[in-house]
């Protein structure tokens, strides 16, 4: 990086002296010691410092678009920039699925974050200088294998806009999506008919009834509201097939048209997908209703053209930049609904308590705000100090995050250890994109449940917003639960 900084630096003194004294010996000028000061080193300098003043202040407003508040506009409910901890506001989560280089499925990227794997060099990826760059990339993934449905959801974009990087999303995306669909999928409604006294039986104990008149009518089945979340660098005739292909697995799998709508959503970063989980919990709880939610998120930098998009912006973690990026790869999904709904009565949903979100602190104070965050986090959430058993982040290599998490842990959290109970997503699986918070708050549900213990989830990879809420257990009374036809129908057999 610095060499090829003074590669630009000699280039554009180079072009100015060459211009300048073209330029003199076109108009017979006789220079001064002043003129040679000032129009072969001060022009240059000067054009030198403004260009990297342009540059900074491009990044900075890049950063600060990135950062605005996680509010839709117009919406005055949404979670607020920290002031405080707030009325909580809890949404379910059912299911969860996800696929990185930490491994497949919550339980094992815990797992593999308690013991963190740093990513290696990558052995094709080298930056501008053909030096090789670190990439968290998938092992055993095969991008061919999607490549058949893909072409039949939309043969004339599949060869137009589909890349290496887009496939190996897709193939990422494909065990989770048909995971969670499955898991979404309510099984056929039980013919059951109503006697007048008001008992139900099954069809096959109609025949031992005279009283039955009328079958019950039938309610409709639940929508399943289904938001695939795919990078906005995508052309959007990538992002339309992708969602052709996942309409497509869905009817295999068994969906009925009525019983799913698709939308299809460019993000740019985390913070869109922490702003549409606030907002679908808010929604949640406003208006209620029997549809459930499903996100998915797919994303990967592992190709040559991310590679060479992130090293011109300076964003890649090379030599003499330790801020600078790892790119990563995965795909994640998470499945909201009642508490009540029935999909594993083995594994009763958890609690998402209300996301609050703040400003990053800066130097020293950065650690103070982010404990000052996770303490309003837990006050919402009514959870004590003590209870928390871990907490999870998005902090990668960065020594400015490991410091300012940390830092947090030891200052809200005495109980717990800032190493040894704290898991970071970005240590093990680099940059993620707007995947990292779906796989983020699978993985902390998977260790919320296995331990039956609240956790924290903490959001730092923003550089200037953070995001803050827990997650707890939610034991289902069985009375609560709703009646099951097909069992119901059992019991009038057995007792007729």
């Amino acid at each position: 990086m610095i060499i090829r900084r003074m590669l630009a630096a000699l280039l554009l003194f180079a072009a100015v002296w060459f211009a300048v004294v073209l330029y003199w010996q076109a108009s017979d000028a006789n220079p001064s010691a002043g003129d040679l000061a000032v129009w072969l080193l001060g022009l240059p300098l000067a054009l030198l410092g403004g260009f990297w003043l342009l540059r900074w202040g491009i990044r900075r407003r890049r950063e600060a678009q990135a950062a605005s508040p996680m509010v839709a506009a117009g919406d005055d409910e949404s979670s607020p920039v920290d002031n405080g901890p707030q009325p909580d506001r809890i949404i379910h989560l059912l299911a969860g699925a996800v696929w990185l280089r930490a491994g497949a499925g919550g339980e094992a990227v815990a797992e593999a974050l308690a013991k963190p794997e740093r990513p290696s060099l990558h052995p094709q990826l080298k930056d501008a200088l053909g030096l090789p760059v670190f990439a968290a990339a998938v092992e055993d993934l095969d991008p061919a294998a999607v490549e058949a449905p893909l072409r039949a959801a939309d043969p004339d974009a599949f060869e137009r806009v589909f890349g290496e990087e887009s496939l190996r999303a897709i193939a990422l995306l494909d065990p989770v999506a048909e995971e969670l669909l499955l898991t979404a999928l309510l099984p056929a409604p039980v013919e059951v008919v109503a006697d007048p006294h008001g008992a139900t039986l099954h069809p096959h104990a109609m025949h031992h009834s005279r009283s039955v008149r009328a079958a019950a009518p039938a309610a409709a089945p639940p929508v399943l509201q289904i938001r695939l979340l795919l990078p906005l660098a995508w052309a959007p005739t990538a992002r339309q097939a992708s969602g052709d292909w996942l309409r497509a697995k869905a009817a295999a799998i068994g969906y009925a048209q009525h019983q799913f709508e698709i939308e299809v959503m460019p993000v740019a970063s985390g913070n869109d997908s922490w702003r549409l989980f606030d907002q679908l919990a808010q929604a949640h709880a406003r208006d209620g209703g029997d549809d459930r939610q499903l996100l998915l998120a797919a994303h990967s930098a592992i190709g040559e053209a991310s590679i060479e998009r992130l090293d011109a912006r300076r964003e890649l973690l090379v030599s003499g930049h330790p801020e600078g990026l790892i790119p990563g790869e995965g795909a994640a999904g998470l499945l909201f609904g009642h508490a009540v709904t029935p999909h594993d009565p083995d594994a009763p949903p958890l609690r998402l308590h209300r996301l609050l979100s703040g400003q990053a602190g800066q130097g020293r104070g950065a650690s103070r705000q982010a404990a000052e965050l996770l303490q309003h986090a837990m006050t919402t959430a009514a959870q004590p100090a003590e209870a928390i058993v871990a907490v999870f982040s998005d902090a990668d290599h960065r020594p400015s995050r490991a410091i300012e998490i940390a830092g947090a842990i030891a200052a809200t959290l005495p109980e717990l250890d800032p190493v040894d109970d704290a898991r970071h997503l970005g240590l093990v699986c680099g940059d993620l994109g707007a995947v990292a918070p779906l796989a983020l708050l699978a993985a902390a549900a998977a260790q919320a449940a296995q331990a039956d213990a609240p956790v924290l989830v903490f959001g730092l990879a923003d550089p200037q917003a953070r995001i803050a809420l827990a997650l707890s257990p939610a034991a289902v009374d069985v009375d609560d639960q709703p009646p099951n036809p097909a069992e119901a129908a059992t019991a009038v057999v057995a007792t007729a």
